[in-house]
C-alpha cells in the first residue's frame, strides 16, 4: 500500500495533503460554535455554511476549466494560499470580537472559492505524480489518510475550541493551508500538465468538459447514481443528530456514529489498495449499495452497538468503491479534460443535496426520524445499483486508456 509513497513528489503532495487535512477536520465545529458564540443560532450556522455551499457549487465550472488550462502547481499553491488567507481573516474577526453573521458567511465563500480550485487540480495533478500501476494505490493512501484524520478531527477540535476558543481553531486551519502551499510549491513544476494542447477558454471549454462527461455513457450512468444515492446519504446525515436525540443517547452516539463511518471508510480505503478487481464498474455498484447499512440499521430501531457496527462495515464497503471509482475517472478520462470532467461530476452531485435536506427535513416533522432513516437507505440502495442495467460500466476494466 505504502508504495507510491516511494516517489518523492508523492510523498510531498501526501504529507501537504496531511497536515491540510488536520485543519479541515477542526475548522468546521469551530466555526459552528464561533457562530453560536455571536448569537447567531442555528440560523446563522445555516446561513454561513448554505452560502459557503452556494459559492463553492458555482465556483466549480470555472475552476475546471481554470485547472486544464494552467500548470497544476500553480493552480494547487494557488488554492491553497486563497483558503489561508480568508481563514486568517475569519480567524482574525471571531478572536477580536468583531465577527458577525454576514462578515463571517462573506469570508468563508472566498475560502470556498479555494476550496472549489482545489477539488479539479487535486485529482488532475496526482496521476501525474505516480506510475499508472500505482494510481489505485495512491488514491487509497490519500483517502485512508483523510478519513482517518476525520476520526479524531472532531474530538481534538471541541477540545481546542473548549480551551483556547473556537476563533484558535480557525487559525489553525489556516496555518496548515499556508504550510500545505509551501510544500505544493515544492512539487516538479510540470506536474499536473501534460503534452497535450491547452483546452479551449471558458464558456467553449466549458461546454467541452460537459461533451466529455455526457459522451461515456458509463460515466454520466454513474454520475446519475451519485447523484441520487449521494443525497440521499447526506440527508440521512442531517437527520442523524435528530435520530440520535430522539432513539439513542443524543450527541454522544451520533459523534460515535460519525467515528466509525470514518473509521470504517479509512479501513476500505486499506482494503483497496490491497485488492483490485477485474470489473470496477460491477464492485462500485455492489459496495455503494452496502454504503446505508447504518441507515437500514437505524431505520429498524436497532440498539446503538449494533448501529455502530453496521455504520463501520458500510465505511468499509464504500472505501474500495471511492478509490475504484476515482481512479477510473482519472484512467479514462484525457488529461487535459480531467479538470473540466473532476469540476462537472462534482457539481452534478452537489446540486441535489439542499433539495434532499429540504425534503427529508419536512419528512422527518411528518413521519418521523426513524421512516426517513429508512427510506434513504432504500434510495441509497436503488440507486447504487442501476448502473448495473449498463453494459459499458458491467464491462469496465482498469486501464490507463478509453475511449467514449
Amino acid at each position: 500500500m505504502t508504495e507510491p509513497l516511494v516517489g518523492p513528489p508523492y510523498r510531498l503532495f501526501f504529507a501537504a495533503q496531511v497536515i491540510s487535512s488536520t485543519g479541515s477536520a477542526v475548522a468546521p465545529i469551530a466555526l459552528a460554535f464561533a457562530i453560536l458564540g455571536i448569537g447567531g443560532g442555528g440560523s446563522g450556522i445555516a446561513l454561513v455554511l448554505g452560502t459557503e455551499f452556494v459559492i463553492y457549487t458555482l465556483l466549480l465550472p470555472l475552476t475546471g476549466v481554470i485547472a486544464d488550462r494552467t500548470a497544476g502547481v500553480g493552480a494547487l499553491v494557488s488554492s491553497q494560499v486563497i483558503a489561508a488567507v480568508f481563514q486568517m481573516t475569519e480567524a482574525v474577526l471571531i478572536i477580536s470580537g468583531s465577527a458577525t453573521v454576514w462578515s463571517l458567511a462573506i469570508v468563508a465563500s472566498g475560502g470556498a472559492a479555494g476550496a472549489a480550485l482545489f477539488t479539479p487540480i487535486g485529482q488532475r495533478v496526482i496521476p501525474q505524480l505516480v506510475p499508472v500501476d500505482q494510481l489505485n494505490r495512491a488514491n487509497a493512501l490519500s483517502q485512508t489518510a483523510r478519513h482517518g484524520i476525520a476520526v479524531i478531527g472532531p474530538v481534538s477540535g471541541g477540545m481546542l475550541v473548549a480551551t483556547a476558543g473556537p476563533g484558535w481553531g480557525i487559525c489553525w486551519d489556516s496555518i496548515t493551508f499556508a504550510v500545505a502551499a509551501i510544500m505544493f510549491a515544492r512539487l516538479p513544476l510540470a506536474a499536473g500538465m501534460s503534452s497535450c494542447a491547452r483546452p479551449a477558454r471558458w464558456p467553449a471549454g466549458l461546454a467541452d468538459g460537459w461533451r466529455a462527461l455526457g459522451s461515456r455513457t458509463w460515466l454520466w450512468s454513474m454520475t446519475f447514481s451519485q447523484c441520487v444515492g449521494g443525497a440521499a446519504f447526506m440527508a440521512a446525515l442531517v437527520i442523524g443528530p435528530a435520530y440520535a436525540r430522539q432513539h439513542l443517547n443524543g450527541a454522544l452516539g451520533w459523534g460515535l456514529i460519525n467515528s466509525c463511518l470514518a473509521g470504517g471508510t479509512a479501513a476500505g480505503g486499506i482494503l483497496a489498495a490491497a485488492w483490485t478487481t477485474r470489473r470496477p464498474g460491477i464492485l462500485i455498484s455492489l459496495c455503494m449499495a452496502g454504503m446505508p447499512l447504518g441507515c437500514w440499521a437505524a431505520g429498524l430501531g436497532l440498539p446503538l452497538p449494533v448501529i455502530l457496527l453496521a455504520t463501520a462495515i458500510a465505511g468499509a464497503v464504500y472505501g474500495p468503491a471511492g478509490v475504484t471509482r476515482q481512479t477510473l475517472i482519472q484512467q479514462h478520462i484525457p488529461h487535459q479534460e480531467l479538470g473540466r470532467v473532476s469540476a462537472n461530476i462534482e457539481l452534478a452531485e452537489s446540486i441535489p443535496v439542499p433539495i434532499a435536506y429540504a425534503i427529508a427535513g419536512t419528512a422527518a416533522d411528518r413521519l418521523g426520524t426513524q421512516m426517513v432513516m429508512t427510506a434513504c437507505a432504500a434510495v441509497i440502495a436503488t440507486a447504487s445499483l442501476i448502473p448495473l442495467a449498463v453494459r459499458d460500466v458491467r464491462q469496465l476494466s482498469l486501464l490507463p486508456t478509453d475511449s467514449p
